[in-house]
């Protein structure tokens, strides 16, 4: 069914401005029309042009934005108020998972999609937790569906890596390699290296048994997915960044708690950022530089850079409101709303569809009943590829 919205305020080419209408058909952004003047209209093959039968949603007084996207989540993996049965977030005894995929634990019957939905998030990604040095595939969601293939964007879209403390500290406490950084680094190098031997063995006439962790690191080496790395002290971004190098992969800082410190090095490299969670505690020592101007900042120096709430860290429905406080701390509002919309979508390599109200672009809209970034505001209208979810 074809959906109007008429009027409000449309977060439209970077800023909000006046909406005469918008038109949603068969998934997609057919028409914008600004209160002024007609901005876009599909040359389509859309023949029909009876608006008879169409859903219309009246905005006036309102704010209609893209879909927010979180670029870093556990959602689905370890459903909240279940414990033990339902934590599918870390393959936590088996050092090098690269094999083993988040999109085959996500549980769709999360309240966390209905939170995400209310917080006006339509599309996440969903990794594997950070106990390993290489921890699993992450996948990327839309928040609707009964079952996972419903809700699904990329199946497979990034190599989860951990820096730090985590993987320290899991392999320390089991008395077992690695326990320091150095031992990290070292067991990734390890396996990207296999890796590289086995595409060339696999290209031979010896080849004769698939490896299904080797398999796994395949799409990584070619580049067809990213190397999402686990990273919040500045030295760890910086060793992260030093494998990427050595072995051409496409890198994304995840967390990037320090990346304040480093950020003119980082704009150098035009690194790829996803910041947070900022809104939780100095719980570790990793965090004790955390600060909301890292956002601003990273921006300021060319990096890419989205807002995570790394739910359930932060409870997903919470990522306007951790936008709103990178505001507060300088920001200006229209990067801010970017950072939830336009450039995680670039960073997942999705702003060809996502991200922003444009003709041709996936019908994924949130009627907000106030300013976004207003804590007070609510969510009155969510479509996920032009069908009402909320």
């Amino acid at each position: 069914m074809k959906v109007i919205i008429n009027k409000g305020t449309i977060f439209f080419q970077g800023k909000f401005q006046q909406l005469g209408r918008m038109v949603l058909d068969k998934g997609k952004i057919l028409e914008i029309t600004l209160a002024s003047a007609k901005v876009k209209k599909a040359k389509s093959d859309h023949k029909d042009k009876s608006e008879a039968n169409a859903q219309v949603i009246d905005a006036d007084g309102k704010f209609v934005l893209p879909g927010m996207i979180d670029a870093h989540t556990h959602l689905g993996l370890e459903e909240e108020g279940v414990g033990w049965t339902d934590a599918d977030l870390n393959e936590s005894f088996g050092l090098v998972t690269p094999h083993v995929r988040a999109f085959d634990a996500v549980k769709m019957r999360d309240r966390a999609f209905q939170d995400a939905l209310a917080g006006g998030i339509t599309t996440a990604m969903v990794t594997p937790g950070s106990a390993n040095p290489i921890g699993g595939q992450c996948c990327i969601l839309k928040m609707t569906g009964n079952v996972v293939e419903e809700a699904v964007v990329k199946e497979s879209s990034g190599m989860k890596f951990a820096f730090g403390e985590n993987p320290k500290k899991v392999y320390g406490d089991q008395k077992q390699f690695p326990c320091t950084r150095m031992g990290t680094a070292a067991v990734i190098r390890e396996w990207l290296m296999k890796a590289q031997d086995y595409s060339k063995k696999k290209k031979s006439k010896d080849f004769k048994e698939r490896e299904i962790k080797l398999e796994a690191l395949l799409p990584l080496l070619e580049g067809k997915i990213q190397a999402r790395a686990h990273a919040h002290m500045a030295d760890d971004i910086i060793t992260a960044y030093r494998i990427a190098q050595e072995f051409n992969l496409d890198l994304v800082i995840d967390h990037c708690t320090e990346g304040h410190l480093i950020a003119k090095e980082l704009g150098r490299w035009k690194a790829k950022a996803v910041v947070g969670p900022t809104f939780s505690s100095r719980c570790k020592p990793e965090l004790r530089h955390k600060t909301f101007d890292t956002v601003r900042l990273l921006l300021d120096e060319g990096c890419q850079v989205a807002i995570t709430t790394d739910h359930p860290v932060i409870p997903i429905e919470g990522l306007s409101l951790c936008a709103a406080l990178c505001v507060r701390h300088g920001l200006e509002e229209e990067r801010a709303i970017k950072a939830v919309t336009e450039y995680p979508a670039a960073i997942l390599g999705l702003d060809k569809k996502l991200g922003k109200l444009e003709v041709g672009f996936d019908a994924d809209v949130v009627v907000w009943n106030g300013h976004p970034l207003d804590v007070r505001s609510t969510v009155d209208v969510a479509l996920i590829d032009g069908k009402k979810v909320l």
